[in-house]
């Protein structure tokens, strides 16, 4: 059971049009598969209870006998053969960092992706929902349909729906235990269930240590858009899955990188949001300040491990300690004499249009690595360590850290200790490049006039999620009976528009990026802004046709090119899909499945006004438009700049004061619950 079209008005002496991700109507084909997909999903640790028709038809299936219904044989004997010796029992845990599990996962996947149609897949996912672990079913069946040509835009529910043990704390689902035993919460009477609230805290209201700040963040660290869109993020390209074999694109490693860069110079916008500086360094041999004390229950009970602060590392974490020492020294040495040894000690010169690739690859530790046996994954295992999880005693009896799941990677402080250690290597790479001139980056025909912004207002809303899920129903009209959510207040911001005028010599397709970054740092001084470009975090780039002359241009802040709104709740979307299968309602879908979260673009303001610059950089596009294409981001047109350009390296000798860019004071307001609107709009 279970955007629309981003228009852009260019407002100018002339109208220039620019290209969206498409909406579709969906036709009945469409619809069948959609309903299927959700159904597929729909509490997945009761197959037999709910939608019991689905149950028998997925016994019926037998793998060996349809063999031939598959393009691999090879995949399904491999499977079969681990199925037959014994998988991962339903019911335990499951973390793709773990070698044996990951291999399972790996098995079911290809199992899924060599169906040799939808309905042999179909029927391969009803069998293995009764057959296979809930959570290897869950990752091997979402990597699927990302990457199945005949699943091309079938939504996917929230993850946080699927599974909202790992995006909720514990005393949130022993409440709606209590609401589905006793009714006793605040009811509503929505989509036409009856509908129970419960109210839900971030972690760090109960246990928090007067040192240790980090808690101040949890609203954003463990916001569940925000860990959704991580989640897909990495599913994008599975570290486990070569590109070559299934039409990845080749930038992986790239995009790996700058996508991480991308969240770091977000989060110390949330930092310094909070009055807290950068992330501090940190060395393996001595204590680790943030602590994290998750209070998470996996569905059985087993509680997520804890780190105490300002603690040394244990000694059960030596064996990774040594081995993520050596593949530090590899990587810098990598990066310092611009070669790296592949598997065939032949060196390659990584300084080149792919090496930025190559370094992502080998840090990543993915299937694309040049010498994974050298380079080992610097990402996986210091993972490992930083999760102060023992080792399972046998390769089932696991017990995953925080970080071990990409669900529940950005809650724990740790992540962004990681990320900073791997963005670095980034920034080291890209220092060691020849820096950019001013003919590169300054184009005189080219003047941005003015820039101007809306005032810029942050609030906390209301955000209702279905925990149904995660709890146990007698009977399928019980499931169907009445809906628990939790309810959390999440960061938002009210909608606003850049107001750009460019003054263009000639007719011209140009690009326009637009950054925002510090301007003071945690002690009120002014910052540099050449010093500290690596901290601006780019929110727009988007390609514009301009006219000779004046051009005014407005863009609305849901423009920006990688936000997303939040899903709709499944069960509405459900209601849509079945409506419009019966001819009562068209459904519409996006040519993407998600996105940053667009309440998420600005940083957390001040009552007083967080001060902050925003960067706005035009420049001609002289060659054809490069199209980026992705199953969950969609497809987007960009030039053929580098990430980050003109902010991604060093200049030599030049302030950023050319005609084409502008550098614009800005203040973000922040509004509390207790204020009024308007008197902030004002």
């Amino acid at each position: 059971m279970y955007r629309n079209l981003a228009v852009l008005a260019i407002l100018a002496f002339c109208l220039a049009s620019a290209e969206y991700y498409t909406v579709r109507t969906a036709d009945q084909h469409f619809l069948l598969k959609q309903k299927k997909i959700y159904n597929l999903l729909y509490h997945i640790s009761q197959p037999s209870i709910v939608n019991p028709a689905l149950y028998a038809e997925g016994q019926q299936y037998n793998i060996e006998a349809n063999i031939d219904s598959y393009t691999n044989k090879d995949a399904v004997k491999e499977f079969l053969y681990l199925y037959k010796y014994g998988m991962l029992a339903r019911g335990d845990v499951f973390s793709i960092y773990y070698p044996k599990l990951l291999k399972e996962s790996v098995a079911l996947f290809h199992l899924f992706y060599y169906a040799k149609d939808f309905d042999v897949f179909y029927k391969t996912a009803l069998w293995a929902r009764i057959y296979v672990n809930e959570g290897q079913f869950v990752c091997a069946l979402y990597n699927a349909v990302i990457s199945r040509p005949d699943t091309l835009y079938i939504q996917l529910p929230p993850l946080y729906e699927i599974y909202p043990y790992v995006f909720f704390n514990s005393e949130v689902l022993k409440k709606a235990y209590h609401a589905k035993i006793y009714g006793k919460l605040d009811t509503q009477k929505l989509t036409g269930y009856d509908t129970y609230i419960i109210p839900a805290n971030y972690s760090g209201w109960y246990i928090t240590y007067e040192h240790d700040q980090e808690y101040k963040l949890n609203y954003f660290t463990e916001d569940i858009g925000l860990n959704l869109y991580y989640f897909y993020f990495r599913q994008q390209y599975p570290f486990w899955l070569k590109s070559e074999e299934y039409q990845m694109p080749k930038y992986r490693g790239e995009e790996y990188l700058y996508g991480h860069k991308q969240l770091m110079t977000r989060y110390y916008l949330e930092r310094l949001s909070n009055n807290l500086g950068k992330i501090e360094e940190f060395d393996w041999y001595k204590e680790f300040y943030p602590g994290y004390y998750p209070t998470m229950t996996y569905h059985n009970g087993l509680p997520f491990p804890q780190r105490p602060y300002l603690s040394m590392f244990p000694y059960y974490k030596y064996k990774y300690i040594k081995d993520v020492y050596e593949m530090e020294s590899r990587i810098s040495s990598a990066i310092d004499s611009g070669l790296v040894v592949d598997k065939n000690a032949k060196l390659v010169k990584i300084y080149s249009s792919d090496g930025l690739n190559v370094l992502g690859n080998i840090i990543e530790g993915n299937q694309d690595s040049h010498n994974y046996d050298f380079y080992g994954s610097l990402d996986y295992y210091v993972r490992k360590i930083f999760g102060y999880n023992v080792d399972p005693a046998t390769p089932y009896q696991i017990v995953p850290s925080a970080l071990e799941s990409f669900a529940t990677s950005l809650r724990d402080p740790a992540f962004y200790r990681l990320y900073k250690k791997i963005c670095n290597y980034y920034y080291r790479y890209k220092i060691r490049q020849e820096p950019y001139t001013r003919d590169m980056i300054v184009f005189p025909s080219l003047k941005v006039e003015s820039f101007a912004v809306d005032k810029l207002i942050t609030y906390f809303d209301q955000f209702d999620t279905s925990l149904n899920n995660g709890l146990m129903v007698e009977s399928q009209q019980e499931a169907e009976s009445y809906i628990i959510k939790a309810r959390q207040y999440r960061l938002n911001h009210k909608p606003f528009n850049f107001h750009i005028t460019i003054n263009s010599e000639k007719s011209i397709k140009a690009a326009i990026r637009i950054f925002l970054g510090p301007k003071y740092d945690v002690y009120r001084r002014l910052l540099n802004f050449e010093d500290n470009s690596k901290y601006f975090y780019e929110i727009d780039n988007w390609i514009i046709d301009l006219n000779a002359g004046i051009n005014k241009i407005d863009r609305n802040s849901k423009d920006c090119f990688f936000l997303s709104p939040d899903p709709e709740p499944s069960e509405i979307f459900y209601k849509k899909i079945e409506r419009s299968l019966n001819g009562s309602e068209t459904l519409k879908y996006n040519e993407r499945l998600y996105g940053f979260p667009e309440r998420l673009l600005l940083p957390k303001g001040r009552k007083e006004g967080f001060p902050l610059y925003m960067f706005i950089y035009v420049s001609p596009v002289i060659s054809e438009p490069l199209l980026y294409t992705s199953r969950i981001f969609g497809n987007y047109k960009f030039d053929d700049k580098p990430f980050g350009f003109p902010l991604d390296k060093p200049t030599i000798d030049f302030h950023y004061d050319g005609p084409n860019m502008l550098l614009k004071d800005v203040f973000i307001f922040h509004k509390d619950e207790t204020e009024n609107f308007n008197d902030i709009i004002a």
